[in-house]
């Protein structure tokens, strides 16, 4: 294989691999994450960006909380449904950029 050869499929391999990342990045932005709050009180759900989208509260298990106890759990809910949106992203779009033709 000559050097403009081996250049064509490296160009390939590369367009394809940024194929690949892109795609994955769509995907990632797009799936929501789903997490559940703790305590049996509900859930979050965050967009693939990590955006808040909701908090569903159970209305059984919320009656036996106080204020500011409910207030930490959602919380720390929503913080660790971002942070798991964003690391999952990322995982996603470093496992496509590792993928081999």
């Amino acid at each position: 294989m000559n050097s403009e050869e081996k250049l064509y499929h490296l160009a390939k391999e590369i367009d394809a691999r940024v194929s690949a990342v892109e795609q994955a990045a769509k995907t990632g932005e797009s799936l929501p994450l789903v997490l559940d709050i703790g305590a049996d009180l509900g859930t979050v759900t965050v967009d693939g960006l990590g955006g808040l989208v909701s908090v569903d509260l159970a209305r059984d298990a919320v009656a036996g909380q106080t204020g500011a106890s409910l207030a930490g759990h959602v919380l720390r809910a929503i913080t660790n449904a971002e942070s798991a949106a964003a690391t999952r992203r990322k995982n996603m779009v470093d496992d496509a950029a590792r993928e081999t033709r």
